[in-house]
């Protein structure tokens, strides 16, 4: 039993794993945009999530230029620029309740919740919670 339940949950981590490592087209907030392209070499900017893994940060650097220029290709990666900037989907605050004039006083009805409620109230704000700062890299493949 513990066999199967190992070959089922393996390929699971590995897809889930591929899936939150791919590159993707920018999106508003992150992800990375075409500055410029040449037939050898390109200019990309990508918009990363501001944290400590260099590793997976080159990792997706260099998979965005073999989605650019074309896969089975190691490419040369020279850093133009890295810039820290706010990230606008944190800033954005959902209101909830009712605001009483210019205190910071509000009323709303409790999010707790109930006994048969199996769904968890802490998980989803940490699961909706977003990076204050973004890194932009400017970077050439070739």
């Amino acid at each position: 039993m513990k066999k199967i339940t190992l070959l089922v949950t393996l390929p699971l981590c590995f897809i889930i794993t591929a899936c939150q490592t791919t590159p993707r087209q920018y999106n508003g907030i992150t992800g990375y945009q075409i500055e410029n392209k040449s037939a050898q070499s390109a200019t990309i900017a990508y918009t990363l999530a501001l944290r400590a893994n260099q590793s997976i940060d080159e990792n997706k650097l260099q998979m965005a230029c073999q989605q650019v220029l074309g896969t089975g290709k190691t490419y040369k990666i020279s850093v133009l620029s890295a810039n820290e900037i706010p990230n606008p989907a944190a800033t954005q605050q959902d209101n909830y309740g009712i605001q009483l004039g210019q205190s910071r006083a509000s009323f709303s009805l409790s999010d707790t919740p109930s006994l048969n409620n199996s769904e968890d109230y802490a998980t989803r704000q940490a699961l909706e919670a977003k990076p204050a700062t973004l890194r932009v890299i400017r970077y050439t493949c070739s």
